[in-house]
């Protein structure tokens, strides 16, 4: 089986959270959609046409928007500017926007997502350029807010939102393809706020909420598969034991392949883990090991360098959890397309393991009423987890 054909492999395991990230976008969305329905006439899209006031008022009164941004400013950007704002070179973003124009999911968006033309006073549907820079700003910023990218690229928050779910909606076809040779997978926990339902499932080992990312990589620190499945309690062995990479290692590592894993890992003949220290390990030993983890931490400089390129990742704020696992995965691919050069334009490294006052109050509740379960650091999961989170 090919790594992520089609999208395959990513499968969405968690409960949908019918919360919105903005609760005014909850409204405008739901009065468009009923709109449209009732007026399924031959004009295009008349929710948008009759709520044009609408828009004004709620999404645009007291807003300081940048006009003909992507139109005027953006193109003066110097190279480093640019890849700053949008983490990716501009000839590789230019090639996003062109492969991104011709699919079906740009073409299906077409008279759906507008933007206001104050020269005219009506509305224009939103070009691929801005659809792709809008997503990219957003994704890699860590502190912008809906509101925030909305008013750089002077469109409506519910537009940005539409534009998040179709920029994460196809098809994941940009990892890797064909047999393994040498890579190392682990696992990467992706911060979230507390969600609406299964709470205790997402408190990790230290201590905050999080969707676990299973990540195997080469030696390139490029991505051949991602696994987002679990939430953040669940071990890293659980995790792989779960996943479509450990029934496929046989087939994928075909020709003398292997993949390198940390001593949560069970060792497999493709998958190679370090001996477990026992305080009695001999020199060679030792030496195998120290080998061992200079090659493997590759797969641990791959998550750095996913979260420094989408500082998003380090605290994602949507609540939807199947929209979480597709803006995960498009970070990952458009982490393999970036260049490693372009971290010298964007912000250092940060720490992100520090626990959620809210995860430990629920933590300390649960313990006192004597009905948490131990955290997971074993493998020893029950699947009845996972079943409740699976779609």
């Amino acid at each position: 089986m090919a790594f992520l054909d089609d999208g395959e492999l990513l499968r969405i395991g968690f409960e949908q959270n019918e919360s919105s990230e903005d609760e005014g976008d909850v409204v405008i969305n739901k009065i468009i959609a009923d709109t449209t329905i009732i007026n399924n006439e031959e004009r295009v899209f008349p929710g948008y046409m009759i709520l044009n006031d609408v828009f004004e008022l709620l999404d645009r009164e007291g807003r300081t928007c940048i006009e003909i941004y992507v139109e005027n400013i953006v193109p003066q950007y110097s190279e480093g500017t640019f890849i700053s704002h949008f983490r990716m070179k501009r000839t590789m973003v230019q090639d996003v926007v062109n492969k991104f124009q011709a699919t079906e999911a740009f073409a299906s968006i077409q008279g759906t997502i507008y933007i206001f033309n104050k020269s005219n006073g009506g509305y224009q549907p939103i070009s691929p350029e801005k659809h792709i820079l809008a997503f990219l700003w957003f994704v890699g910023h860590q502190t912008d807010s809906y509101r925030d990218a909305a008013d750089r690229f002077d469109i409506t928050t519910s537009s940005l939102h539409e534009v998040l779910i179709v920029s994460t909606s196809g098809d994941k076809d940009n990892m890797i393809l064909g047999n393994i040779v040498s890579c190392s997978v682990d696992g990467c926990h992706v911060r979230l706020d507390k969600p609406a339902g299964d709470k205790d499932a997402y408190v990790n080992i230290k201590h905050y909420f999080s969707v676990h990312l299973q990540g195997t990589v080469n030696e390139k620190r490029k991505f051949m598969d991602v696994f987002i499945v679990y939430p953040g309690s669940v071990h890293d062995a659980r995790v792989f034991a779960n996943s479509p990479l450990a029934d496929d290692l046989p087939t994928l590592c075909e020709g003398g392949g292997h993949v390198l894993g940390d001593s949560a890992y069970p060792c497999l003949p493709q998958l190679i883990t370090p001996y477990k220290d026992n305080g009695h390990l001999t020199r060679t030993q030792r030496s195998l090991n120290s080998i061992h983890n200079s090659c493997r931490i590759i797969v641990e400089h791959a998550f750095g360098c996913l979260k420094q390129h989408f500082r998003q990742l380090y605290h994602l704020k949507l609540r939807e959890m199947q929209r979480v696992v597709q803006l995960i995965h498009a970070c990952c691919v458009l982490h393999n397309l970036s260049d490693e050069v372009d971290l010298s334009h964007l912000e250092p490294l940060e720490r992100d393991d520090h626990p959620d006052r809210n995860a430990v109050q629920l933590l300390d509740y649960r313990h006192k009423a004597g009905d948490l379960m131990p955290m997971e650091e074993d493998g020893d999961h029950n699947d009845s987890s996972r079943e409740r989170h699976q779609k």
